[in-house]
């Protein structure tokens, strides 16, 4: 059963940090809210409502933002355990698909068949040499570390294992691949291990001539040694984590660290799917367990990949590149976008309430300084909450963002292993089949006969390994002898290979070597710039050259399977890079190429066609000797780029807060003034004309209005309301409306005629605060802007403690219908 989050969210320390915060602040809510009624009841009576409803909303807020933390937490642990199980059982499933087709085809082996069907006294003669064979294939692949060959009745009729003295198995993969049509595969205790211990073995019956059974091939798999590679490669940095692999009852086949889960110990059942809580060894855990989901038919030995971490421990901050600027980071995230939305809108109410305070108490003495006491208060309030509730937003953003980029790391990890892991055996089969006598044969005969012999061979090596594109076999001269695929009306046959590969094969000093082409185009192949690896075929007598193999591996096709599987249904890319920024494959080409993946951290961001992205890189850093020992590297990386959203997804950028007394010098004039923000431009208003700061909800937009005209709105008056219009400051100051175009706030003008009614409207992108500036300092308005912006009355440098912010001091009557309305939209004030 899955876990909710409020069952672990006591071992959430951010989150409960964050908790008992917010209920503080909810508790210092309460508390101005019952001091200002018992205070100055008559004075904050209009604001009283707004403020119950405000802390109603964010102690609604708070609670959904304290579950969206809970439970982005648990999301981004079930991502990073789902990561290690699912590349565990993934890596491990695609590797023992190779093991099904080696024991298979190794069982068709000539040489190996013609042992097995030897007089008793003869195969004994010849069993050095099956050894010697048996040793060339173990070298090359070196994911087992012994072959054996049995007869019917299990005599070991040779073995790479030179320690073991068994004689005669009594297992039951003989009689099992035996009677079985194809492959069997076995895990447990066997007499065909050291000691009688487990083993995974991969067997298959040898049949003669007449299809009758001569012998088992039993292939034994070096599976510690393998899930070791496995769980070094998806290991976490701390080691906190638990990995292991379960059987079909529940008992643990391999483990990351016996000393903490050792194998054999028996698990509570984890259902795949989602984060839920076990327990084991009487500490309590957090789960995640991915089947098998089979690969190319192969479903793997019915296992299952398992990873957990202690309930203690599990929700540390596992992301050290988590940094405070990934708060800024554009993500499409519903919850979070309205947490911010809900919260924008509280703050803004708290604002106006304030605002609008300190307008009613500007210049009053009595009760109207005890409104100010508490205004005061509220306003500390309201900056501690914006604080600590944008410190959880950013915490919650954080969580989002790490997530996307861990999964980025995880995926493009996946990728380059995969990659490794496939051509690995790319390079064994080469070898391999380099060292088959029907291929050193065809070679030392010559004509329509030979080529066509070659020709079947390489038809059936083809058909069973359809990874490739073609297969050829070509003279120590670099002549086409015998190739799969051939079509008689354009036979390649008696032509040339490219002189690099001869020149290529003849520097191979010996069966372990290979060599590989450039990412090129080759004639032997449509399907686009691949690999072809090379292998020499010697002569059976002196060990002379006698030619080469090129086995054609087709890239498009495999590479893009590879990148749409780690993909998957994630909207982004997946691509393949070389060293020089070429993109070898991708999910998307257009979009690999045109996006900026030549970055040269480990994670990157980037912005195409107005999305933003989060990269990873990793290399690929070969598997097992491959491209580790070998002295061959193709330089390449895997890229995956995960959508993280749009710009108009992108959190609000700061607002303009100013905020503090300014400084008095002698002969100072005060001249209260309104400031409110438009745009990034601070104007100020005279306070004596200002009535008070509304929403601008229920506004009734009038179409073909000219200039800065938005419509009419209803504003309380009286004890009842009236109608008044509302001009855009933002249309008047000639900037640009925001992306989404947001309310704002509406600032409710006194008519100049009739003080006490409402004579307009000026809707503005914020309110900040009620303060005084020394008339003297009032700079005239710029030349020239009385026929383009009549309403400028003046520029003034507002001081605020240390800093000065530059005031554009509004003219109200200048506004009013009648004055104003028909004031075209001027482009003065455009830079801003």
């Amino acid at each position: 059963m899955e876990t909710t989050p409020e069952e672990v969210s006591a071992c959430m320390h951010r989150v409960q940090q964050a908790e008992r915060d917010l209920r503080e602040l909810g508790t210092v809510w309460r508390t101005i809210e019952a001091a200002a009624a018992i205070s100055c009841p008559e004075e904050v009576a209009p604001i009283l409502p707004t403020l119950v409803s405000t802390r109603e909303r964010f102690e609604s807020l708070q609670q959904r933002l304290i579950g969206d933390m809970a439970a982005e937490s648990m999301a981004a642990l079930g991502d990073e355990l789902t990561a290690k199980a699912r590349c565990a059982i993934d890596i491990l499933v695609r590797n023992l698909f190779e093991r099904t087709a080696d024991v298979g085809f190794l069982a068709t082996d000539e040489v190996v068949r013609r042992f097995c069907a030897l007089p008793a006294t003869q195969r004994e003669a010849e069993r050095e040499a099956m050894v010697a064979r048996l040793r060339e294939y173990q070298a090359k692949y070196t994911v087992y570390d012994d072959v054996i060959l049995l007869d019917p009745q299990g005599v070991v009729l040779a073995r790479l294992d030179p320690d073991e003295g068994l004689a005669r198995s009594a297992d039951r993969l003989v009689a099992g691949a035996l009677a079985a049509g194809g492959y069997v595969e076995q895990h447990g205790l066997t007499d065909l291990q050291r000691g009688g211990q487990a083993a995974l073995l991969y067997g298959h019956r040898i049949t003669g001539a007449t299809g009758t059974p001569i012998g088992v091939l039993v292939l034994r798999f070096r599976f510690d040694d393998e899930m070791a590679h496995v769980f070094d490669g998806v290991a976490d940095v701390r080691r906190e984590m638990a990995l292991v692999l379960l059987d079909g009852q529940q008992r643990v086949v391999a483990t990351m660290d016996g000393a903490h889960v050792p194998v054999g110990a028996r698990l509570g059942r984890v259902e795949p799917g989602g984060l839920a809580l076990t327990s084991f060894a009487g500490r309590e855990y957090l789960a995640v367990c991915c089947d098998a989901r089979g690969y190319q038919g192969y479903a793997g030995p019915g296992w299952r990949a398992q990873a957990m971490v202690s309930l203690l421990t599990a929700f540390r901050d596992r992301d050290p590149q988590a940094g405070a600027a990934d708060h800024e980071v554009p993500l499409e995230h519903a919850a979070l976008q309205a947490i911010n939305h809900d919260a924008d809108a509280i703050d803004s109410d708290l604002r106006r309430v304030v605002w609008n305070g300190r307008l009613m108490a500007s210049g009053q003495h009595g009760d109207r300084l005890r409104l100010k006491a508490v205004l005061g208060q509220v306003n500390t309030a309201s900056v501690r909450t914006r604080q600590r509730v944008g410190q959880a937003i950013q915490d919650l953003t954080r969580t989002a963002f790490s997530r996307s980029r861990r999964r980025c790391g995880d995926l493009a990890r996946l990728a380059a292993d995969i990659m490794d892991r496939n051509l690995y055996e790319r390079a064994n089969d080469c070898r391999w089949w380099a060292l088959s006598p029907a291929m050193q044969q065809g070679l030392q005969i010559q004509g329509p006969q030979a080529a066509a012999s070659l020709n079947r061979v390489l038809d059936h090596i083809n058909g069973l390994y359809t990874v490739y594109s073609r297969l050829v076999v070509f003279d120590a001269g670099g002549v086409i002898r015998g190739a799969s695929c051939d079509d008689e009306a354009a036979s390649i046959i008696d032509t040339a290979v490219d002189p690099r590969w001869l020149h290529a094969v003849r520097g191979l000093t010996g069966s372990q070597h290979y060599a590989v082409s450039d990412f090129e185009d080759t004639p032997l192949h449509a399907g686009g710039p691949t690999y072809t690896y090379l292998a020499a075929v010697r002569h059976q007598s002196g060990g002379g050259l006698a030619g080469g193999v090129a086995i054609v591996f087709h890239a498009a096709r495999e590479f893009e399977a590879m990148l749409h599987d780690v993909l998957g249904p994630r909207t982004g890319l997946a691509a393949f890079i070389d060293g020089t920024g070429r993109v070898l494959a991708a999910t998307d080409t257009a979009l690999a190429r045109r996006a900026p993946l030549a970055f040269d951290n480990a994670t990157a961001m980037f912005e195409l066609d107005g999305v933003h992205y989060v990269a990873a890189q990793a290399p690929a850093a070969g598997y097992r000797e491959f491209k580790r020992g070998d002295g061959y590297d193709n330089h390449v990386r895997a890229v995956v780029a995960l959508r993280l959203g749009t710009a108009s997804s992108a959190p609000p950028a700061d607002r303009l807060d100013i905020e503090g007394s300014p400084r008095r010098t002698a002969g100072h004039q005060p001249l209260e003034v309104a400031l409110v923000r438009i745009g990034s431009l601070c104007a100020g208003l005279p306070a004596a004309s200002v009535m008070e700061a509304v929403s601008p909800a229920g506004l009734v937009p009038l179409p073909g209005r000219p200039g800065g005209a938005l419509g009419l709105l209803e504003v309380p008056w009286g004890g009842s309301s009236s109608l008044v219009h509302v001009s855009c400051a933002r249309r008047l100051f000639g900037l640009q409306a925001p992306a989404g175009d947001p309310a704002g706030v509406v600032v409710v003008l006194r008519d100049p005629r009739q003080p006490e009614r409402p004579g307009l409207g000026l809707r503005v992108d914020d309110v900040l605060s009620i303060t005084e500036f020394d008339a003297r300092s009032l700079h005239p308005a710029p030349a020239g802007s009385a026929s383009r912006a009549p309403w400028l009355a003046g520029l003034f440098d507002l001081q605020t403690g240390s800093s000065a912010t530059l005031v554009q001091l509004i003219d109200p009557a200048r506004l009013m219908p009648g004055a104003a309305a028909e004031i075209e939209t001027p482009a003065l004030f455009a830079t801003a």
